[in-house]
């Protein structure tokens, strides 16, 4: 049963989180990216406010510098990476690129976290990765790549990092408190930047209530329900298991493309395919041992 939940917790962030970047282009219509991430942020955090505000003093002293950790390398930072990518960067790609994110997850573990692995692991990890460069090429190729992209491996890379933070430093933390605790430490500044932009355009464009509307559904379900199931899936499933949530995002990612009119290769399927392939290659010895 315990194995069934994650699973199924990986299908449903896989749906949340493929979905939030057609949900950051639409609020970039409106705003800037910079102020698309600053929202998100600060909206999660006054979701999230009322937990931390009741279950403060459940966090240990040396705890508050993990969550703070967890908040600039699993949120704060990425969301503004994510955002300055897609200025130039459909939202379909930006999502697939994420995908880096298992085989960085490994191998940040193993080098600086003491984490054991199996090669059965390294090899579906290898598998994924592998489609996950089919998925990003096709159609166009190593000629399509743009060099915003990085900003999305950067990304990526915290991601990470502060999955490996959450699993080493707050194994036994609830999941909510994990999320409400990191979002304390940037939602605050996020929203004070926010505020002193100039948001006036942006108020009379008259998309402003669908960008409003997807950032609203991002920050409050991409991000602070997300981030809480995300963070229970790491103590559950573990850190491996969790970041394989990044090879399911590509396949809603394109699901919301063919919704959106955009045309799927047979390259792109191909490469489904072989992602699902080392989804279960690296979830395997997981449960083995």
């Amino acid at each position: 049963m315990s194995a069934l939940r994650n699973w199924l917790l990986l299908l449903l962030l896989g749906f949340i989180w493929g979905s939030s970047f057609i949900l950051m282009k639409k609020g970039l219509i409106v705003f800037s990216d910079t102020q698309v991430a600053a929202m998100r942020m600060a909206l999660a955090w006054l979701v999230t406010l009322p937990i931390i505000i009741v279950r403060w003093k459940e966090v240990k002293p040396k705890e508050w510098l993990h969550l703070l950790a967890t908040g600039l390398a699993g949120n704060g930072i990425p969301a503004f990476l994510f955002t300055a990518a897609q200025r130039t960067m459909d939202s379909a790609p930006v999502g697939m690129m994420n995908s880096f994110v298992p085989l960085l997850t490994l191998t940040i573990g193993v080098s600086f976290f003491g984490v054991r692995t199996w090669f059965r692991q390294i090899v579906g990890l290898l598998i994924g990765l592998s489609g996950a460069l089919i998925l990003i090429l096709m159609p166009n190729g190593i000629s399509g790549f743009k060099p915003e992209a990085m900003l999305v491996v950067l990304a990526s890379t915290l991601y990470a990092v502060n999955i490996n933070l959450v699993k080493r430093f707050l194994p036994k933390m609830p999941s909510a408190l994990i999320a409400s605790g990191s979002f304390l430490w940037i939602g605050p500044f996020c929203l004070a930047y926010l505020l002193t932009t100039d948001l006036q355009p942006c108020i009379n464009h008259p998309q402003i209530a669908m960008a409003v509307g997807s950032i609203s559904l991002l920050a409050i379900v991409g991000t602070s329900f997300a981030v809480l199931l995300f963070n229970s899936l790491i103590q559950n499933g573990g850190p491996l298991f969790a970041s394989m949530v990044t090879y399911i995002v590509p396949i809603f990612a394109i699901m919301w493309g063919v919704v959106d009119g955009e045309m799927v290769s047979i390259g792109q399927l191909l490469g489904v395919l072989i992602v699902l392939g080392g989804v279960y290659l690296v979830n395997k010895p997981i449960n083995d041992h």
